[in-house]
């Protein structure tokens, strides 16, 4: 039985540029109108698409390459902005969970965030954090150490939002104690969470999710999503 691959998932083509040209003996099907890349990388079958910004677009391309590669993995690579004073330009964070901070029922008296599952048993779930994959994480984790000395740790946040905005990022550092702000780690995680799929977010932080994000996101989104690409490569023998 042919090994089943790792899936990973960026939302533009500088997080999954380096991964395409190091992919050996590569094939490429198009399937939901996205293109899925599969093949090796360090020896280790995978599967790589770019899915484009955004929660809806993320779970597209997170539902899709379930169904079509049944992945043992799905990893979210890519570049966030970073939450919190502790957390700079060029930092690395891997995701302990995630949160879909813009998911808003506050008004029926939930929590920020809690999303509302249905399971085919017919049982309803309330869930706030959607877990990551603990393995994978702190494989990352321990090779972030190796290469770069070291990544943050914990809530990486999720909405259909750039955020660029220092009041907001209080506000996610306060209410999730959160590490990193992006579009699509949120929605992948809860596809992989519904499919029972193991999945993994790592983050590279372009911009400070402030005032000055929209000159910093494009000024260092190059050398953020390189960080990211370097440690998947690094930690893929091992998954």
């Amino acid at each position: 039985m042919a090994e089943k691959p790792i899936g990973i998932i960026g939302a533009m083509a500088a997080e999954v540029e380096a991964l395409l040209a190091a992919m050996q003996e590569k094939k490429v099907e198009e399937f939901s109108g996205l293109a899925f890349h599969s093949g090796t990388l360090e020896g280790v079958a995978c599967v790589v698409a770019e899915c484009g910004p955004g929660k809806v677009n993320a779970a597209v391309c997170a539902q899709t390459m379930v169904l079509r590669y049944s992945p043992r993995l799905v990893i979210n690579v890519g570049v966030a902005g970073g939450v919190g004073p502790q957390v700079h330009i060029g930092d690395l964070v891997v995701a302990a969970a995630c949160v879909q901070y813009d998911f808003d029922t506050t008004a029926m008296g939930d929590p920020l965030g809690t999303l509302f599952i249905r399971h085919a048993s017919g049982e309803n779930e309330d869930i706030l954090l959607l877990p990551c994959c603990e393995e994978a994480a702190g494989l990352l984790l321990e090779e972030a150490r190796s290469i770069y000395g070291g990544a943050h740790f914990g809530v990486i946040c999720t909405g259909d939002v750039f955020v660029a905005d220092a009041e907001k990022n209080q506000f996610l550092q306060e209410k999730f104690e959160a590490h990193a702000v992006e579009m699509e780690g949120g929605a992948i995680a809860q596809v992989c969470y519904m499919n029972g799929v193991p999945c993994a977010v790592l983050r590279a932080i372009s911009d400070c999710a402030n005032d000055d994000s929209p000159m910093d996101f494009p000024a260092f989104t190059k050398m953020a999503a390189e960080k990211t690409g370097k440690l998947l490569g690094a930690v893929l023998p091992r998954l």
